[in-house]
């Protein structure tokens, strides 16, 4: 009998008794489903966090000055000049060497404050300094114009970034927005004239939701200006840091963005006395959380997979009742000089076929169980305004590798409990075979 024979007989066999067929897939079908449920959800949950992180500006990377020495006794961090610390001269002098690729991260708010618009209504709002980095960072998308910059903060230019809610406060008649002069008044201060610059889309998951059944023109949103005006304002004119957040443009890559800031910083540093840098990238903190994400769904999986040895002595269970059932067969076929690798191939590819469709059915079901999960989740998110910006849209990612590696192992699990059954069946006597009576 060849394989194809074999496969008929086998299909014969099953189709027959197809409840028991079905019930004996069972165990094979919840475990692959498991497994497939899970590894298809924790490829999803990597996927999302990597493209969240991305979105919230995982390109960038950390600078700190630390001491060459950090043992040596004579370290005086008071020898440190003004200059040898990441100041404004520092970060204005990296933006104008390289243009475009590198954004600065730092804020400081203002306070609460009111502007007066044409129709002689008050409009509230928080002033604060924001960098263009500050922004990107918090994914704050741009409407129009552009965010204030490096060179505002360096010149303390006044200019001003308002969000799209401002405009509609400010604007009632929808004039163009970019260019106008904005007059405010901080609370308990003084008067400032602002330009505006740039109109940002205001942001929940940035700078946190409306109480509910918050009027329009109740709201009180960001009003953007350079850093060193914010400073001003507060009276911190303290501009000397030993460590700093910088993000770079998704144009460059992290190794060539991460490489002209250390070229940068070693020519900077070359002769300092005290201090050396360090440069750490996001991108590895993030892949850290994949690899512990990864992880604990491997081991979940294995622990789900478990099931599929229970499934396995289901099958077994039922080949040995189905070798009894067919002892009769047996004999009159090795009377026929059926051969004994014959009978032991037959039951066998029976094993196999019955654990390969309940493996083909657990992949199925577990896919199904992923798109299930995964539109109950979009539905979430868009309920949220702060998920949605900060998530986005989930994609299910179906682990083309546990699929394949499920097919194979539920091939296995039928090779692996039909072989006794099977065996059992080609070392039958066919004169007792003959004999049996049910």
């Amino acid at each position: 009998m060849n394989i194809l024979e074999n496969f008929r007989t086998a299909l014969s066999s099953i189709i027959s008794n197809k409840m028991r067929s079905l019930l004996t897939m069972l165990g094979i079908i919840i475990g692959i489903t498991a497994v497939i449920t899970i590894t298809t959800l924790g490829n999803t949950l990597s996927g999302t966090v990597m493209n969240t992180f991305m979105n919230m500006g995982a390109n960038s990377f950390y600078i700190e000055l630390k001491p060459k020495d950090e043992d040596a006794e004579d370290f005086n961090i008071s020898e440190i000049t003004e200059d040898e610390y990441l100041n404004d001269d520092f970060m204005y002098d990296v933006t104008q060497k390289y243009p475009n690729e590198f954004y600065f991260h730092d804020s400081t708010e203002v306070g609460d404050a009111s502007v007066i618009n044409s129709r002689g209504k008050t409009v509230p709002i928080t002033v604060a300094g924001y960098t263009d980095g500050y922004m990107m960072s918090e994914n704050v998308k741009l409407i129009c114009g552009r965010f204030v910059n490096e060179y505002d903060r360096h010149f303390k230019k006044h200019a001003c970034c308002v969000s799209d809610i401002f405009v509609r406060q400010y604007f009632p008649e929808g004039e163009e927005p970019v260019g106008k002069t904005i007059e405010f008044s901080i609370e308990g201060g003084g008067v400032d004239q602002y330009t505006i610059v740039g109109v940002y889309r205001y942001s929940a998951m940035a700078f946190g939701s409306f109480k509910p059944g918050t009027k329009e023109e109740d709201k009180r949103t960001p009003f953007v200006i350079p850093y060193s005006c914010a400073a001003e304002l507060t009276s911190e004119q303290n501009d000397m840091w030993m460590f700093s957040i910088v993000l770079y443009n998704r144009e460059y890559t992290t190794k060539q963005a991460v490489g002209d800031m250390k070229e940068y910083l070693a020519e900077k540093y070359k002769n300092s006395k005290y201090l050396t840098t360090f440069v750490e990238t996001a991108v590895g903190e993030i892949q850290q959380y994949e690899k512990v994400i990864n992880i604990v769904t491997l081991i979940i999986s294995v622990i789900a997979a478990i099931s599929l040895i229970v499934g396995g002595v289901g099958v077994m269970n039922i080949m040995l009742v189905s070798v009894t059932e067919r002892t009769r067969e047996i004999g009159i076929r090795k009377a026929l000089g059926a051969k004994k690798r014959t009978i032991k191939m037959q039951f066998l590819t029976e094993a196999i076929i019955i654990c390969l469709i309940g493996g083909i059915i657990g992949i199925l079901l577990g896919l199904l169980n992923g798109e299930i999960v995964g539109i109950v989740l979009n539905h979430i998110i868009n309920t949220k305004e702060e998920y949605r910006e900060m998530i986005g849209r989930i994609t299910i990612k179906p682990p083309i590798t546990a699929i394949l590696v499920s097919l194979g192992f539920s091939t296995l699990i039928g090779l692996f409990f039909g072989l006794y059954p099977a065996g059992k069946a080609a070392r039958m006597n066919p004169i007792d075979a003959l004999r049996y009576d049910d």
